[in-house]
């Protein structure tokens, strides 16, 4: 059974990850646990601890209404509040000692990447061991069957297993989109397609694309995105800065990039 620590602070925006982790929980036997950090230190006293109890009651009650709206039946579920300065190391702290498979975390508002910059989702990209799954605040309901699964195929043989072992759980098909700026020279594009004849599979598919250097890998997800709709965008990231900006940032990105309803699956490279 998978764990997958899903965090919220309450707003309404954080509703979109809850959503998605019910949708995730009602596919496949899954433990959830949902995590709030509350950044106000309270000292260890009788005074404290009820104030800590009513944290954890609030968390339960914001959840079980969630779950009233989509219908769907409560599985099991734990509810965890704590307090601490910094949000990202709590996170990761918590997810590390629950043994958790997948953080879940919303996006602060549309155009989830530029959003991203200097936020909590950010930082647990960045620096988190444990996989993170990052909802855009516009996410709506829907059953997970297709992952698109954007790769630079350097380490395919050894990232593509942890792909399917996801998409696994849903039964779901997967689509790998590459994107070179080579593909119409040489023996390139043959070469690909020697590569796609390895890995694909009746699950699998593969999907070579011309890329416009004055473009973000961003901008160029952005377009196949909406033209196949897929559940899930999976990506794997070198957690530094530099890698995240040289992908997802660019001249030509603004405002405008990547505000979809897709969540987004991290894992570390």
């Amino acid at each position: 059974m998978k764990k997958l620590l899903v965090t919220t602070d309450f707003s309404n925006i954080s509703r979109a990850g809850i959503r998605f982790a019910i949708q995730f929980a009602s596919q496949t036997p899954c433990e959830l646990l949902f995590y709030s950090v509350n950044t106000k230190q309270l000292e260890d006293n009788i005074d404290n601890y009820y104030k800590k109890t009513t944290q954890t009651y609030k968390l339960k009650k914001f959840i079980l209404s969630i779950y009233k709206t989509t219908k769907k039946e409560v599985g099991k579920a734990e509810f965890v509040t704590e307090n601490h300065n910094h949000v990202e190391k709590a996170i990761i702290a918590y997810a590390q000692k629950w043994n958790a498979d997948y953080i879940c975390i919303n996006t602060s508002g549309p155009g989830i990447f530029n959003q991203l910059i200097g936020t909590t989702a950010s930082k647990l990209i960045t620096t988190s061991p444990t996989p993170i799954i990052v909802v855009p605040y516009t996410y709506r309901m829907k059953p997970i069957n297709l992952l698109l699964y954007a790769s630079d195929l350097a380490k395919l043989g050894v990232e593509l297993p942890f792909v399917k072992k996801f998409a696994a759980l849903f039964a779901a098909a997967i689509a790998v989109y590459h994107y070179d700026e080579l593909l119409d020279q040489g023996d390139f594009k043959e070469d690909f397609n020697k590569i796609a004849q390895n890995y694909k599979s009746d699950k699998v598919s593969f999907n070579f694309k011309k890329l416009n250097i004055e473009y973000s890998l961003l901008n160029h997800l952005e377009i196949d995105i909406r033209t196949i709709r897929p559940s899930i965008v999976v990506m794997f990231t070198k957690q530094n800065r530099d890698w995240f900006e040289r992908h997802f940032l660019s001249s030509k990105t603004k405002e405008f990039g990547f505000d979809t309803h897709t969540p987004i699956l991290v894992f570390r490279k």
